[in-house]
């Protein structure tokens, strides 16, 4: 009979107090196919298909708990990542855009029945969980913590329910309806763009922008999930995710 692990116990990552500490995975455990089914992945190191799970022990229950329910169960749903369907997409196209804004169409989340805020949260729970820790990569790279000051402990207690969102930062979500960006997932990225931090991961045909800076221009406001504007934006996302797949492929490491 196999031994049953012994509980780890520590101080949860997000409420800070000292607890029995759980499994966390960066991507939502749903992301990995079962079995042989082949889904692309990219990181930093490396690209394919069926990646290890990356997983550290950081939070405590309740706080995995919370951040299923505020955040993960309710984008899962809509991105249904191992079904044919793909129900997000399907309710924006079928669905009257507010405006446009380049080469996308834009929609208000609670005019079209989507809970923007679930979205948000998760946006900015897994970027927190991406620089809270050095996780080790599907090939056993580390992959190092993300500094971001004054920005992360804001992230935090947002996440915690201390605070209300963070000022100076704006999350775009956009649709794709390209079936080549609904094959992937990737893991976050940060970068500086506009004078500002952002990060970005896609997830099975959603892409997910985050920016965060004391200059962020007040547009990037206008096109955010987060509240009071609740906006997501629908389009074709092929070249851009070409694009990130090259960039993570490119990476030294």
């Amino acid at each position: 009979m196999k031994a049953k692990p012994e509980p780890v116990i520590g101080q949860c990552k997000l409420c800070l107090q000292q607890k029995q500490l759980h499994e966390s995975h960066l991507m939502p455990k749903a992301l990995y196919a079962p079995g042989k089914k082949g889904i692309q992945f990219a990181t930093r190191s490396q690209s394919g298909q069926n990646p290890k799970q990356m997983k550290a022990h950081l939070l405590c229950f309740d706080c995995e708990q919370r951040f299923g329910r505020l955040g993960e169960s309710e984008v899962l749903r809509w991105l249904a990542p191992k079904a044919k369907q793909f129900p997000l997409h399907d309710r924006l196209r079928v669905a009257l855009p507010c405006g446009e804004i380049s080469t996308f169409s834009v929609y208000k989340g609670a005019d079209v029945g989507i809970d923007t805020e679930r979205f948000t949260y998760f946006t900015l729970s897994v970027a927190w969980r991406r620089s809270i820790h050095e996780w080790m990569n599907v090939d056993g790279t580390p992959l190092p913590q993300w500094p971001l000051g004054a920005f992360g402990e804001q992230m935090r207690t947002f996440l915690v329910g201390e605070s209300g969102f963070p000022p100076d930062t704006a999350v775009m979500i956009i649709v794709c309806t390209d079936d080549f960006t609904r094959q992937f997932w990737t893991g976050p990225s940060t970068d500086v763009v506009y004078n500002c931090l952002g990060f970005e991961f896609i997830a099975r045909g959603v892409y997910f922008r985050g920016l965060m800076g004391h200059h962020l221009n007040p547009n990037f406001h206008r096109v955010s999930c987060a509240s009071p504007y609740g906006r997501i934006l629908h389009g074709h996302c092929r070249s851009m995710t070409e694009e990130k797949l090259r960039i993570l492929a490119d990476f030294p490491g």
